[in-house]
């Protein structure tokens, strides 16, 4: 028999309740949650310094890396210093070769306008022989004709004192038949003579003197024509003497000027290889600063993305990380742009044309002249010569002629 108090049966046995146990499982599962925690906070803890030790060496190398970039920067700033002042030597040198081209230009001008002036010059001279070769030709030809004239006088003087001579004593043979046969007296023969032959008069060509004294001032006139040509040509020649002075002067001035640039082509040619040279070692420090730009971007990225590890950690709020892209950079310099050949190049020449200012012999001219003057006085003296034969001849006749009167 069982006694039973409150409801409740001693004999059996006493089960807890889910409530009567509840308390007790409860109070064993926080003790093991706190020690989880614990854990998680010292791991938690343990990444983050970790995590900020790594952000610390990269923000380091992104210092280190900065600074080796400024470096660079600054290296290239030096080089482009000194490519301008290479560039700046270089453009004074190239002035001076411009300055010392343009003055040979201006000098080959000079040289192309002489050489005109020459050619002109000897077409003047050229019209000028032309005209002085005619009134030479004619004056020969008058003169000829003034020989020719004045020969035939002196014949045709000559040739009436033997003819009257003749007639003379062809007369006084006749008159002194006469006297043998009778049909006249010895003291009539002169008068016979003096019927037979006339009063004795010569003729003394006036008319051909004059003509040929007409002539001979036509050859005066001619050689004073040919002596005013001879001094022009001769005044053309000097000109063309002096046009090629200046020319010879010219081509003088543009040879030492070719001789002046010669080493400062050199030196162009020089600072073209000086900046090439910088130009090279600026592409290879631009190429360094592009990688370093590359390596910085890489540590930024890393930097951000650490950063966003703490700040998970530390329940903050995290930023897109930006991941920068760094293109390679064109180092491309125009080295292409600079002749290192300048010093090089050919020796210029200026040249005049050879052909030019052929120098005409004007001896033979003034000895032409001095022909011709030499002929018109030759002219002067055969007519003298001729008036005084002329003369003579008449002189004789009449003495003749006296001395049959008696």
């Amino acid at each position: 028999m069982s006694l039973t108090v409150n409801g409740v049966n001693k004999n059996q046995t006493s089960q807890p309740t889910a409530a009567s146990t509840a308390p007790a499982q409860e109070t064993q599962n926080l003790f093991g949650s706190e020690e989880t925690s614990k854990t998680e906070k010292a791991d938690t803890a343990a990444q983050k310094t970790l995590l900020e030790a790594e952000l610390a060496k990269l923000e380091q190398q992104l210092a280190q890396l900065e600074s080796k970039k400024s470096e660079k920067e600054a290296y290239k700033k030096e080089l482009e210093a000194q490519k301008k002042s290479i560039t700046n030597q270089k453009a004074n040198v190239e002035a001076q070769i411009k300055a010392n081209e343009a003055e040979m230009k201006s000098n080959e001008e000079e040289i192309a306008k002489n050489e005109q002036n020459i050619e002109k010059a000897q077409d003047e001279i050229e019209k000028l022989q032309k005209e002085y070769d005619e009134k030479n030709k004619e004056a020969n030809e008058l003169s000829q004709q003034i020989s020719d004239k004045i020969a035939k006088i002196v014949s045709d003087s000559d040739n009436n004192v033997k003819n009257q001579q003749g007639q003379i004593q062809q007369a006084y043979q006749e008159a002194y038949a006469k006297v043998e046969s009778g049909e006249i007296e010895q003291n009539e023969v002169a008068q016979y003579v003096m019927q037979k032959v006339g009063n004795g008069n010569v003729n003394v060509a006036t008319e051909e003197l004059t003509a040929i004294n007409s002539l001979n001032a036509q050859v005066k006139a001619l050689i004073s024509g040919a002596n005013t040509l001879s001094e022009q040509m001769s005044l053309k020649q000097t000109e063309i003497e002096g046009y090629q002075a200046a020319i010879t002067a010219s081509v003088a001035a543009n040879e030492a000027l070719i001789e002046k640039n010669a080493p400062l082509k050199a030196q162009i040619a020089d600072f073209n290889k000086q900046i090439n040279t910088v130009n090279n070692e600026i592409n290879t420090t631009d190429r360094e600063i592009n990688t370093i730009d590359k390596n910085i971007a890489k540590v930024n990225t890393n930097i951000q993305t650490t950063q966003n590890q703490i700040n998970t950690i530390d329940g903050k709020e995290t930023t897109e990380v930006k991941v920068e892209e760094v293109a390679d950079i064109n180092t491309t310099i125009a080295n292409n742009n600079v002749d290192t050949n300048y010093g090089e190049t050919a020796k210029s020449e200026t040249k005049s044309n050879p052909f030019l200012a052929v120098s005409y012999d004007f001896g033979s001219y003034a000895t032409m002249t001095e022909a011709l003057e030499a002929m018109s006085k030759n002219n002067e003296q055969n007519i003298a010569s001729a008036r005084t034969q002329t003369e003579s001849n008449r002189q004789e006749v009449r003495k003749m002629f006296q001395e049959l009167i008696g």
